[in-house]
């Protein structure tokens, strides 16, 4: 909670003067919870190993996940109804999973076939793309990680090879 505190200044002069309008601008706000990401993690790189189509032998199959941690910080309160969505391009075949759309978003080049990217928890259970997920813990300390994984998961019998970048955004919000 901030405060505002006003001191009342009176001064004199005994000279003549023109008046002159001084504009102070107040700003802040009241937050009973909230917290900040770390700027360090405002862009976050996940590199995976480079796949053979073999790899995916079946629709269904998947990578080895890639952990992919948020850093919270300046946590006020108790912060006990967080939620979060990652957003992004949903594959064709499964709109729960993100699409492969190629580095920078660009179809450049060939892109993989048959193949999306899926988003686990902490506890490696699917998140659904574009879907608005509770924390369901409470945050009591000034700092926090939330902690995820990334996994490539083929929507198709047939995984053809390419590029497999895409991008994801992830959203945090206070209620």
């Amino acid at each position: 909670m901030k405060t505002l505190f006003i001191f009342p200044l009176t001064v004199l002069f005994c000279f003549s003067a023109s008046a002159v309008d001084v504009t102070v601008q107040i700003n802040g706000g009241v937050l009973s919870q909230s917290c900040n990401i770390s700027s360090q993690d405002f862009i976050k790189n996940v590199n995976f190993p480079d796949f053979s189509p073999d790899d995916f032998g079946q629709k269904g199959a998947t990578s080895a996940e890639q952990p992919v941690s948020i850093h919270l910080e300046n946590c006020t309160g108790s912060v006990n109804n967080l939620t979060y969505k990652f957003t992004g391009e949903t594959d064709d075949t499964d709109p729960t999973l993100l699409k492969v759309i190629g580095k920078g978003g660009e179809t450049e080049g060939r892109l993989a076939t048959g193949l999306a990217i899926e988003i686990l928890n902490e506890k490696k259970n699917k998140i659904a793309l574009n879907t608005i997920q509770p924390l369901n813990s409470i945050i009591t300390g000034t700092t926090y990680t939330l902690d995820f994984y990334l996994r490539y998961k083929s929507v198709s019998s047939k995984v053809g090879s390419g590029d497999a970048s895409s991008i994801v955004y992830l959203d945090v919000y206070y209620d």
